[in-house]
């Protein structure tokens, strides 16, 4: 997928606009596909087709994709590896722009920081009881 990914994106706008799923590879770089390239085996650049069903793809990717939500701390992360390549396009994410990382990884991430929300929740807690002052030297020190 990504060598004919990546050399028909340098010559195609529609395809830069469609990055909507996310893969990480072993060395933690971050791929943007379109849902087409991850729901239909063998697909390549030259057979992306639009005439396809997009809700009959959607509705295959949710098998293997989660929408990672915007309150996430990783949905900071992909958006701003998305950012950085779409830059090298001269492009920026759309406003509604929506990233979606397989369910498998998408659940790993939360066990892995499942003690790190409780902690935040309890900050977050704690600094809400605080005055203004101790509010501001609390993000000086963050």
């Amino acid at each position: 997928m990504q060598s004919s990914l990546e050399a028909k994106l340098d010559n195609s706008a529609d395809l830069q606009r469609r990055l909507a799923y996310a893969l990480q590879t072993k060395d933690g770089k971050w791929l943007f596909a379109p849902k087409k390239f991850c729901a239909y085996k063998d697909m390549i650049a030259k057979k992306y087709d639009d005439r396809r069903d997009g809700r009959r793809t959607e509705k295959q990717l949710q098998s293997w994709f989660t929408s990672v939500p915007q309150a996430d701390h990783l949905n900071q992360e992909l958006t701003e590896a998305l950012t950085a390549f779409l830059a090298g396009y001269g492009k920026s994410p759309s406003t509604a722009c929506r990233i979606s990382v397989t369910s498998d990884f998408y659940q790993s991430q939360n066990n892995r920081s499942a003690d790190d929300h409780v902690l935040t929740n309890l900050l977050i807690a704690v600094a809400s009881r605080l005055s203004p002052e101790e509010r501001v030297r609390l993000r000086a020190a963050l």
